[in-house]
């Protein structure tokens, strides 16, 4: 899996380090500071390129056709737009970015570019934590130690039904995804490799 990130700040060297926790990825990192680029290529694997988000030739020499990921979290409004419009336009798969200013977040809702936080999931998680703290809490690792993972389905779990899966690999199936939708992970589903299947962990 190919993640490209332009912004190598507080946030997006978050980002890399807890997505090289999780999975093995070919990750590129840009930001024109050279100090937090030092920072994070002496503290992560990453290929992290000093240079300007914004300048053609640089964003032409990433080859973003086909990233899996791109995501655009820079201090800067008007880049994290810029590089983000750029990366749809190359046909990225995905496009995350940065946004707080409206006019920004709803004009990316418009080009099929998913705001990191947009109003109405901030506003949503809010009241959540009004009207359902202990499904908030229990949403939140560090209350309930517990983690949600993605797997996709591959060759060992290929044809296994979803009872035997457990049993197995020791962990709860609550989702599948197949398809663009999700399903229900009764006992009797068989698995298909390719599908998706959101697993829970527990870190105690």
């Amino acid at each position: 899996m190919r993640v490209v990130v332009f912004g190598a700040g507080r946030v997006g060297s978050s980002l890399v380090k807890f997505l090289e926790e999780k999975r093995d990825l070919k990750i590129v990192v840009v930001d024109e500071d050279k100090r937090v680029c030092d920072v994070l290529a002496s503290e992560s694997n990453a290929n992290v390129i000093c240079g300007d988000a914004t300048d053609p030739k640089l964003l032409d020499e990433l080859n973003l056709k086909g990233a899996d990921f791109v995501f655009a979290v820079t201090g800067n409004e008007e880049v994290n737009f810029l590089t983000s419009v750029y990366a749809k336009q190359a046909n990225c798969k995905s496009v995350i970015s940065r946004s707080s200013e409206p006019k920004y977040s709803k004009l990316m809702e418009r080009l099929d570019i998913q705001p990191l936080i947009s109003e109405a999931t901030l506003a949503r998680e809010l009241a959540n934590m009004a009207v359902s703290p202990v499904i908030s809490k229990m949403l939140d690792p560090t209350y309930s130690h517990i983690e949600l993972l993605e797997k996709e389905v591959s060759n060992d779990l290929n044809n296994v039904t979803v009872a035997d899966a457990t049993k197995k690999k020791g962990f709860m199936i609550v989702s599948i995804y197949d398809n663009e939708k999700f399903m229900e992970p009764s006992p009797k589903v068989v698995l298909k490799k390719g599908m998706k299947i959101i697993t829970i962990k527990y870190n105690l």
